[in-house]
């Protein structure tokens, strides 16, 4: 019990130290955010967060590392395994863009450190777990053979994300928290552009139930006796 007492302090002390650096880079930046503030922010002396990190950009990386692992968490559990792919995709736009509205500065960060010279591959491999939500999704629906004539997946990826992030940055400049409307419209573009052979299939399936009741019917009122003088 002691032992596990003590694991939850270090692990609460440690997220403190996360949560106060990923505010503090938001803030300043790479360049502008200095340790002792950040151990300030957190609460604990200078010396506590080189324990857990031994420099500012390895502290960096940590606060970099839970940013996308919490992204790829809220957007799988923002996607519901029971929906169709078009209630998917429109699901995941919902959250992403909600996401990066409200952590932009942090989110631009991360674009930043992502293009240094000296960046890791770890940081493109949390970008890649993260954007393999949507590959999923349009994976699962090709395999129904819900879409039609479908681009290559990296280019309806682009699509989305790209789409996304600039209707982020255009709402962020017109101090707009979100607009539903913007997912919507994208959602719209996916539905019409790429999943026509899932309507089309619709369209006849409601076509060919409306023939079967009216023939239904034209049995109904033939077996139907008629009525004396009418």
């Amino acid at each position: 019990m002691a032992q596990s007492t003590q694991r939850e302090k270090v692990a609460a002390k440690e997220e403190a130290i996360l949560d106060a650096a990923h505010a503090v880079f938001s803030e300043s930046g790479v360049d502008g955010a200095k340790v002792s503030v950040i151990a300030q922010r957190a609460g604990v002396a200078l010396g506590t967060i080189y324990l857990y990190y031994k420099n500012k950009a390895e502290l960096l990386d940590a606060v970099v590392a839970r940013f996308w692992q919490r992204l790829t968490q809220g957007a799988r559990d923002a996607v519901s395994g029971k929906a169709t792919a078009l209630e998917q995709i429109d699901a995941l736009a919902h959250y992403h863009l909600s996401s990066i509205l409200a952590d932009m500065p942090f989110v631009g960060l991360t674009s930043i450190v992502r293009i240094q010279p000296q960046a890791d591959s770890h940081h493109i491999s949390h970008v890649r777990e993260y954007v393999r939500v949507f590959d999923q999704i349009i994976s699962r629906a090709t395999d129904r053979g819900d879409l039609t004539n479908p681009p290559p997946l990296w280019q309806m990826r682009d699509l989305f994300y790209g789409s996304l992030e600039y209707m982020a940055r255009t709402l962020d400049l017109n101090q707009k928290t979100f607009d539903s409307s913007a997912v919507t419209n994208l959602t719209r573009v996916f539905q019409h552009s790429f999943f026509g052979a899932s309507e089309v299939r619709t369209t006849v399936s409601a076509s060919a139930a409306d023939q079967i009741l009216a023939r239904l019917d034209r049995i109904e009122a033939a077996l139907t006796p008629k009525r004396i003088g009418t």
